[in-house]
């Protein structure tokens, strides 16, 4: 397999070939209809070291839009639908950053919770943009299992450890009509396995005087994983409506893991080569056509394998994606087809639809009917921001969907009101649950203790989806906003064979209802704006013996209150889980109970 890194290099020196060529022949267009942000959005309140923990993700539908961003996905040309909701979020951005090129934040909470911020903005004109940004998130203190009775460990003082270090660039250049984009991210991330401890059942029915291999139970839960995580993307695309459009992508992931199960292991290795685009063009003043495609490689390593001369995961992955696309002034529709392939590995392929229907009978209305499917990629990348708990030396398997739909109603009944109903089904192979799993899994008749007691495993089924839903939006002048997005879930599991086990076949840590409520209010003459925020998710199944458990629920509540002291020069001061809710992120893994975070921030 060709290095990755010489690879990486040459696709470098084509995008800055292709570049210095559409700077001599583009015609001239000074207005970038890209914005790079300086996270001027960003949110203390919602980022602090608690909520690294991560709530369980959740599909929920995604309203249509666009985007140059680099996509996990060769992604076709996407319909501009007319009717466009409100942003709820413009107020809250309402300051002149025109005036300042950087931000420093930061934030200490009442559990030593350390947050920080700092970006500042290199360039920025009609034709580049150069932003640079560090963040840092840590906390270090104690929390507490739900779980109790026999199962826990004895003298258990359990301590809830996180350093989160990231920085990295963003950059765009107007070559008159053809931009190029280009960022890099480096994280440093140090964690503990701190979730609660399982001993094996049979531990507890066998005398100590039989002979057995069992595991040690032992586990070291206060020596940190460490992950560190490199991305670097690159980005062609153009702009022009009377000429043939494209966008070319490229992308390079390297995760490394320090320890595998114990200090002893070297942890695994993962190198991720990506590169996808898309070309399309009108045929008349309505109709068009375009194909998009896409190709993955992966290598990923752990030392076990590596002992044996092989590769735990070596393959490549090719997505295909021709359509025809069809605008006027009230109907959008894409028909195209997807085809995704695997190349070594399982050697799987997966056909899917790419469809996108908006009508739009009324300024105020917009129906519209998206059925799309493709695989998800799950390297440890991508992975990590989902659940970093995972056993490390699992590499997730790619789930892959023929039909993921989704159809919906939006209503404006007002400029500053916005309604949208949505129901959705979904059908995936192989689809990854993931499941608190005994630690003490492994390692027979030693005495060397693994870095947890309670690793995150997946469970494969392949499963569908039925999902529904509201939301609405609601801003009054400068002063009020408000939205609510509820969603109901039904998971219908169809088992592997190889499971022996009936409860194994749950729809592991997925809510069968959630709801996320945010609403915000400003003083019209003083410059104090209150925030709060709920998160609830509910009906979480986990971990049993012998039959699944029900989770508790989740109940997370934050009211933020910021101070404008200085136009550029601002405090404030949050209260988190204000309903002394005790819930797991994972079961077994829980979260802060409540704590109060204060902090600065500067524009300078």
């Amino acid at each position: 397999m060709m290095n990755m890194k010489s690879i990486f290099l040459t696709i470098l020196t084509f995008f800055c070939i292709v570049s210095l060529i559409a700077q001599n022949t583009a015609k001239t267009d000074t207005i970038m209809n890209r914005e790079l942000t300086l996270e001027k959005e960003y949110n203390p309140t919602t980022r602090d070291a608690v909520k690294l923990g991560q709530f369980p993700e959740l599909r929920e539908p995604q309203a249509p839009k666009s985007t140059v961003e680099f996509s996990n996905y060769a992604v076709p040309y996407t319909l501009q639908p007319t009717l466009l909701p409100l942003n709820p979020q413009e107020y809250l951005t309402n300051l002149n950053y025109s005036k300042y090129k950087g931000y420093l934040t930061g934030g200490i909470s009442s559990l030593i919770d350390i947050n920080g911020d700092l970006g500042y903005q290199i360039l920025n004109s009609d034709k580049d943009r150069l932003n640079i940004f560090l963040s840092h998130r840590s906390s270090n203190c104690d929390i507490s299992y739900f779980q109790n009775g026999f199962l826990k460990m004895e003298n258990e003082k359990p301590k809830f450890k996180i350093n989160d270090n990231w920085g990295g660039f963003n950059f765009m250049h107007d070559f008159n009509g053809v931009n190029f984009f280009a960022d890099a991210k480096y994280t440093y991330s140090a964690f503990n396995y701190y979730g609660f401890s399982i001993f094996s059942p049979i531990d507890l029915v066998l005398p100590e005087d039989i002979p057995r291999y069992l595991p040690n139970n032992k586990f070291d839960k206060n020596t940190n994983q460490i992950n560190q995580m490199l991305e670097a993307h690159l980005c062609l695309y153009s702009k022009k409506s009377d000429r043939l459009k494209y966008e070319i992508k490229a992308g390079y992931t390297n995760f490394q893991q320090k320890y595998g199960n114990t200090i002893d292991e070297n942890g695994s290795k993962e190198n991720r080569f990506l590169i996808d685009g898309d070309i399309h063009k009108l045929l008349n003043s309505s109709l068009g056509a375009g194909v998009s495609a896409s190709f993955k490689s992966y290598s990923y390593t752990d030392e076990i394998f590596k002992s044996l001369n092989k590769n735990m995961t070596n393959y490549q992955t090719f997505s295909l994606n021709p359509y025809f696309y069809y605008e006027e002034e009230i109907i959008n529709l894409l028909v195209g087809a997807k085809m995704d392939i695997e190349i070594g590995g399982g050697k799987k392929i997966t056909l899917s639809p790419a469809i996108r229907f908006n009508y739009f009978p009324s300024n105020k209305f917009l129906l519209y009917i998206h059925a799309e499917g493709g695989r998800k990629d799950n390297s440890q990348y991508t992975l990590f921001y989902e659940n970093r708990y995972i056993d490390p030396l699992i590499r997730v398997m790619d789930s892959r969907s023929s039909l993921d739909a989704t159809a919906g109603l939006k209503y404006l009944p007002l400029s500053t009101f916005c309604i949208n109903i949505f129901g959705g089904y979904k059908i995936t192979k192989d689809e990854y649950f993931l499941f608190s799993y005994a630690g003490s899994k492994n390692h027979y008749n030693e005495n060397t203790p693994m870095l947890a007691g309670n690793w995150i495993t997946p469970i494969y089924d392949d499963a569908n989806v039925i999902k529904a839903g509201t939301d609405f939006k609601y801003t009054y002048q400068n002063i009020f906003e408000l939205s609510l997005k509820a969603t109901y879930y039904h998971w219908t599991i169809f088992a592997k064979r190889y499971y022996a086990d009936a409860f194994d076949h749950e729809a592991w840590n997925k809510p069968d209802f959630e709801i996320n409520l945010n609403a915000a209010y400003r003083l019209p003459m003083i410059p104090l704006r209150f925030d709060l925020s709920y998160v609830g998710a509910y009906g979480r199944k986990g971990i049993g013996f012998f039959d699944p458990l029900k989770m508790n629920d989740i109940h997370d509540l934050t009211l933020k209150g910021s101070y404008s002291i200085t136009p550029n020069f601002s405090a404030y001061l949050s209260l988190n889980n204000l309903l002394f809710s005790k819930y797991d992120f994972w079961w077994g893994y829980p979260a802060q109970g409540f704590n109060v975070v204060g902090g600065l921030s500067v524009l300078f």
